[in-house]
């Protein structure tokens, strides 16, 4: 069996990559959903599989909510970038 990442993972990888390495972001900081989606817009990623995407990284505990309905980098998201 190969270890072969799904696209929901290739994707969801690309957003933490944007995170930190576009927008400099650092673990426990956020950004707005509407930017988030403009930024993966921009790099081609269809709506569909930003919230694919978005919902692997939540599940994996890469993203998390913050209080204000921003998308935050965890620990564990930041450290995989």
């Amino acid at each position: 069996m190969s270890n072969v990442p799904t696209p929901e993972e290739t994707v969801a990888k690309r957003i933490l990559f944007i995170m930190v390495n576009e927008q400099g972001l650092r673990a426990g900081d956020g950004m707005s959903p509407d930017n988030l989606t403009h930024d993966l817009t921009r790099h081609q990623i269809a709506p569909q599989e930003q919230q694919q995407a978005v919902d692997y990284a939540k599940e994996k505990g890469w993203l998390r909510i913050g209080p204000y309905g921003e998308l935050q980098l965890t620990e564990t998201g930041f450290a995989l970038d």
